[in-house]
């Protein structure tokens, strides 16, 4: 479990970019932390994974203090990937990537487990490229596989979606259910609703460091007043269901709900009918 407890942060120079969090996170869940530029997202992530300490306040990892614990502890049960994936790559290729978090925790006999992911990720056959020379997609995807190598308890993720285009995306979407299934904790920051409205996660939304809402993706993400607080556009679904709200259809942030409610509406209507036998 990660607990924050009226954890806030400010950075050198005074800038405040998280105030009073108070926010627990339990094993096996899927989290989603939505909000605009600014929100903090990105400094909850560092403070979850010990790489920044709280200014006020304490972060705790299964009861540890990320203050108190050394960081190569916390980092063991944390896997934090940054937004931008080549800031984790040092090494001359994607195997020396992916072996050198299992050398330096001491599990090179799990070096099977490399063959697995990079198969798993859809990165077979690059073992021996660098990681450099990859595509933006699968730079985004060895970035968690070099993560996942070491098997953390906790998966953070920054704007894992960021700069991939569609099939880049649909991958991504399909590894996070994956992993979730595996019953993975994630702690996902993002911006992209239509990601998120397809995961249906548990979504905190975020904006000037505080916390504006906690609930179900399906709550959050069809009150559009707090989105707009927030500077997050709302999903399509949301978009299109709420102007039909007067036909009958009922504001959703699932997309696979809305067409299943348009189908009904039709149908109810005549527009949908099977077709007569001639």
């Amino acid at each position: 479990m990660i607990e924050l407890d009226r954890v806030s942060f400010t950075y050198p120079g005074g800038v405040r970019a998280v105030e009073r969090v108070d926010l627990v996170l339990r094993d096996g869940e899927v989290v989603a932390l939505m909000g605009g530029n600014g929100a903090g997202k990105t400094t909850l992530l560092k403070l979850m994974s010990g790489l920044l300490k709280p200014s006020e306040g304490t972060v705790r990892i299964d009861g540890l203090d990320t203050r108190r614990t050394p960081l190569n502890t916390i980092a063991r049960l944390v896997g934090y990937v940054p937004q931008i994936a080549e800031t984790l790559f040092f090494l001359e290729s994607v195997e020396e990537e992916m072996l050198y978090a299992l050398r330096n925790f001491g599990m090179l006999d799990r070096a099977d487990r490399v063959i697995d992911l990079l198969r798993a990720f859809g990165l077979e056959g690059t073992e021996k490229r660098s990681p450099f020379t990859l595509s933006g997609g699968q730079k985004k995807r060895l970035s968690i596989a070099v993560v996942l190598a070491w098997e953390p308890k906790y998966l953070l993720l920054d704007e894992p979606t960021l700069g991939q285009d569609r099939a880049g995306r649909d991958a991504m979407t399909e590894i996070i259910r994956r992993l979730r299934d595996e019953g993975k904790t994630l702690v996902i920051a993002t911006h992209d609703v239509e990601f998120v409205s397809e995961l249906s996660p548990r979504v905190v939304l975020m904006g000037r460091g505080k916390v504006l809402a906690d609930g179900r993706a399906e709550d959050v993400l069809t009150d559009e007043g707090l989105l707009r607080e927030a500077r997050v556009l709302p999903p399509q679904s949301v978009v299109i269901s709420s102007r039909l709200e007067a036909m009958g259809v009922k504001k959703t942030s699932s997309f696979e709900d809305l067409v299943l409610q348009l189908r009904s509406l039709l149908k109810s209507v005549g527009g949908c009918g099977e077709p007569e036998a001639r």
